[in-house]
């Protein structure tokens, strides 16, 4: 997955969870679960979770690691540690 792919994907989860609506709020759910599913490994983001980290840091929404966890804990903590090593470097 390439960086605007991974940016769009971002942008999409952003622009749902931020909506005002129960409708929005579905959407990001069925969403954030589909990409992070272990079943579809193949096809999710859990094989490019450093480029999924840098992004978090760039576009200041590391807080989506907090839903990521409902979707898979798993990733999410290996998320974290990508998060904790990229502000490391920036020190």
């Amino acid at each position: 997955m390439n960086k605007q792919l991974m940016t769009n994907l971002v942008n999409t989860l952003t622009k749902y969870k931020d909506g005002i609506g129960e409708h929005d709020r579905a959407i990001f759910e069925t969403f954030l679960y589909g990409i992070f599913d272990e079943k579809n490994r193949r096809y999710t983001v859990i094989q490019h979770l450093p480029l999924l980290a840098e992004v978090l840091m760039e576009k200041r929404r590391v807080d989506l690691v907090d839903d990521i966890t409902f979707a898979n804990h798993n990733a999410a903590y290996e998320l974290d540690v990508h998060l904790k090593e990229l502000q490391n470097e920036r020190i």
